[in-house]
């Protein structure tokens, strides 16, 4: 599934598209912290979150993620879509909610993607 496709399962509109909507997801995955974010979402995947900070974006960026997609329809300052079009970081706004969103994904084929716990 690309990301473009993941958008459209979850109903939503491009608040910052970086034209990379065709590149392949390995996963998804959904979090509000981004500690959890850094610590386990692994390269590739799409974050689902209802965070909307400059800070969300740099960590997709460090992690090398796909693209963040926004849930509960949240509007998206100035500061997240100009570290968005920094980092080149595609951001996604949907009105549904994290849980509908995630199970729509999963439904449609897309598998949770995190990285394995440590020991």
């Amino acid at each position: 599934m690309t990301l473009s496709e993941a958008a459209r399962i979850v109903k939503a509109q491009a608040v910052v598209d970086q034209d990379t909507g065709d590149a392949d997801l390995g996963g998804c995955f959904a979090a509000d912290l981004l500690s959890d974010v850094l610590a386990f979402a692994r390269s590739g995947s799409v974050l689902v979150t209802g965070l909307t900070t400059d800070q969300t974006v740099r960590t997709v960026s460090i992690k090398r993620l796909a693209g963040v997609i926004v849930v509960e329809g949240k509007e998206i300052g100035s500061e997240m879509v100009e570290a968005a079009l920094e980092h080149e970081v595609p951001v996604y706004r949907t009105p549904l909610s994290k849980y509908e969103a995630c199970g729509r994904l999963l439904e449609a084929g897309l598998r949770p993607y995190r990285a394995p716990k440590p020991g």
